[in-house]
């Protein structure tokens, strides 16, 4: 199983072949509330956007909501990152805590997304970085 970000699904959807090929044989998916609303959060403003039909688009991809376990969780990641040295966003730190809770390997791929303060405490894979 793969935990996907919503920078993994955007690339997906645009066709990406670096993504497509790593992650077609890593199912299922899954993701966080927060990663399918980043997702919905792109085409939302255009003219025929429908959240549900834009959400269909990546169904195969199953979504954990959050809840104050995971909150809980996030609030460690970002202590623990930022006593060394990094920084999550407050976003980013709710998303791989959910991505954590299930033992996943948590899929990015954002070139300015730092992997650094989540390699300690889970397997992260970033397809477009530079670490």
């Amino acid at each position: 199983m793969t935990f996907l970000d919503s920078s993994t699904i955007i690339e997906y959807l645009r066709g990406n072949g670096t993504v497509i090929e790593y992650l077609d044989e890593r199912r299922p998916w899954w993701t966080s509330t927060l990663c399918v609303f980043e997702v919905l959060n792109g085409p939302g403003g255009s003219a025929d956007f429908d959240p549900v039909e834009q959400r269909q688009r990546f169904g195969g991809v199953q979504a954990l909501e959050f809840n104050e376990q995971l909150a809980l969780e996030a609030a460690r990641l970002q202590h623990a990152a930022v006593r060394d040295g990094h920084e999550l966003s407050h976003r980013d730190a709710m998303i791989a805590a959910t991505a954590r809770s299930t033992g996943d390997e948590y899929v990015v791929a954002d070139s300015d997304f730092q992997t650094a303060p989540l390699e300690d405490v889970m397997e992260v894979t970033n397809l477009q970085g530079d670490e």
